[in-house]
């Protein structure tokens, strides 16, 4: 028998793998009448030394935070639409502050009962994923449900990784 998943998460984050992964969470779910959680993740991390106020190292500027969490809710917000205009009947949206690949990996999934994540190949450049390893490898191998790593748009086409990507 084929498994038909009941609770979809998707991560978004803006770029262009998690806009694929996005659209293609909405279609899975609007297919297999699922519950979609379409979840962005704000690392502190990135924010750290940003903004206009010079307090010191370390000093995170609020301003910032919430432009950052401003923007996540609104791509969010976005695929909420989409989901809901492609028949999708649950959706649940969060912008949650934490660790993306932890919290994609495991608490996120577990907080909202998941029994597939979906992400986009990587959100990173070369550089980050050398340094640090890409989000979606760390999901794949600490998922406590089963992963699907979009490469490919709705209509199966592969994502063009240009020259300058690479550099």
């Amino acid at each position: 028998m084929a498994q038909k998943y009941q609770r979809i998460l998707v991560g978004v984050d803006g770029s262009r793998p998690s806009k694929r992964a996005a659209e293609k969470a909405i279609a899975v779910a609007q297919r297999n009448h699922a519950e979609l959680v379409i979840a962005a993740v704000m690392s502190g991390g990135r924010y750290v030394g940003l903004g206009t106020t010079e307090v010191g190292f370390g000093y995170v500027d609020q301003q910032v935070m919430d432009e950052a969490r401003q923007e996540f809710s609104d791509i969010v917000e976005n695929y909420r639409q989409k989901a809901e205009a492609a028949g999708v009947k649950n959706v649940t949206t969060s912008v949650y502050y934490g660790h993306a690949k932890v919290d994609l990996a495991r608490t996120l999934p577990q907080e909202f009962d998941i029994d597939l994540i979906m992400l986009g190949a990587t959100g990173s450049n070369v550089v980050e994923r050398m340094m640090m390893g890409s989000t979606a490898s760390y999901v794949v191998t600490n998922a406590v449900c089963d992963v699907l790593v979009v490469r490919t748009d709705n209509h199966n086409r592969a994502n063009k990784i240009k020259v300058s990507q690479l550099s």
